[in-house]
């Protein structure tokens, strides 16, 4: 069988990953992939060799996205897949109208809370999901989003952890932890990231042994580095920018905190959920799926600083919390293990290419 993914690029976002994790996988099980950029060349994720990129940058000579649209419905009915699957809403829904009477079955897959207000794609999505042949979301609670007749074919399907977690040790206490909270997310306004750093300002005093460490690159990060120096906190709240080693740093670090203002399902708070750290999040789309507040982490209001302060001092203030919420999360790590994750998209794929013959 032959699948072509379609994405903007392979950048270092957690649709990225996600797609790379089963592009490989896919390939490693013996079916022919490809995956299309409709974009740039740029591959921060590992993929296979045995996989082959197409770049539509390289392959028609233009910027245009009306060229590109137009080559893609040719590579595709060259080429014909057995299925093609984009990620993200941008990037489906330019695949949906470039392949506008053509019966190759196309899955979608949307990577972002759409409950979140955007004229433009709220438009696009109702025009254009209608001749989806399926659509995959991250959460239930996106899945609520469409009408009654998308839903009908919509399937919920978690996003894949990196293998790499499943190597933490089951006694999470040998690990050398350091005294620090740690945070993995675009440097975006989505993130909110100000927040976070302001909640931590007003823990220092009473921790002075704690930092703050969020991992990331984007678009504001002046604006959270002057945030920093402006509230005195050089050293003890860092940005080391990307790292392709987000599990080690996860096993070092003792609480991990998320503060976005609406999300899909994050990857990093996944990972941190398996390493088995206790998870304080922002009440964005997948959180309720995967935390039980209280119990294995603590949810909080979106945008809301006083409960950010509140729910780390608890975690701050009691090592044997933090211990018993971590080794919650890390004993559900399952949940996430590519193995399962791939056999819902196998299975999914192979319905609906039965089915579409």
């Amino acid at each position: 069988m032959k699948i072509s993914f379609v994405t903007a690029n392979l950048n270092s976002g957690g649709a990225e990953r996600v797609l790379s994790l089963l592009a490989n996988e896919f390939d490693k099980h013996g079916y022919e992939v490809e995956i299309v950029f409709l974009k740039e060349r740029v591959v921060f994720y590992s993929v296979n060799q045995s996989i082959k990129i197409v770049v539509a940058d390289e392959e028609c000579k233009s910027k245009s996205m009306w060229k590109k649209m137009i080559w893609l419905r040719r590579h595709i009915s060259t080429t014909q897949p057995d299925v093609v699957i984009p990620f993200r809403v941008s990037v489906y829904t330019t695949t949906l109208l470039s392949l506008l009477g053509k019966s190759v079955p196309v899955i979608s897959s949307e990577r972002i809370d759409p409950h979140v207000p955007d004229p433009i794609w709220d438009v696009l999505r109702r025009l254009l999901l209608p001749f989806t042949t399926h659509l995959v979301v991250q959460t239930s609670y996106i899945k609520s989003y469409y009408p009654k007749f998308i839903q009908k074919k919509t399937s919920v399907i978690l996003n894949p952890v990196n293998e790499e977690v499943f190597k933490t040790p089951s006694d999470i206490s040998c690990l050398q932890k350091e005294n620090r909270i740690i945070s993995v997310a675009r440097l975006a306004p989505q993130k909110n990231q100000k927040m976070m750093i302001k909640a931590f300002a007003e823990l220092v005093s009473e921790y002075p042994d704690w930092q703050l460490v969020i991992y990331g690159e984007g678009p504001i990060r002046e604006e959270l580095e002057s945030l920093v120096e402006n509230l005195g906190l050089s050293g003890r709240v860092l940005l080391p920018g990307r790292t392709e080693h987000v599990i080690d740093e996860l096993r070092k670090s003792k609480i991990f905190c998320f503060s976005s203002d609406y999300e899909g399902l994050s990857n990093a708070m996944i990972e941190a959920f398996c390493v088995g750290l206790p998870i304080v999040s922002t009440c964005v789309s997948g959180t309720e799926d995967m935390l039980v507040n209280g119990e294995n982490g603590f949810i909080i209001p979106i945008n809301d600083q006083r409960a950010m302060v509140h729910s780390l001092k608890a975690l701050l203030s009691d090592e044997r919390l933090r211990i018993e919420m971590g080794e919650r999360n890390r004993k559900k790590a399952d949940l996430f293990s590519m193995d399962g994750i791939f056999s819902q998209w196998e299975k999914l794929i192979t319905t609906i290419v039965k089915d579409e013959n």
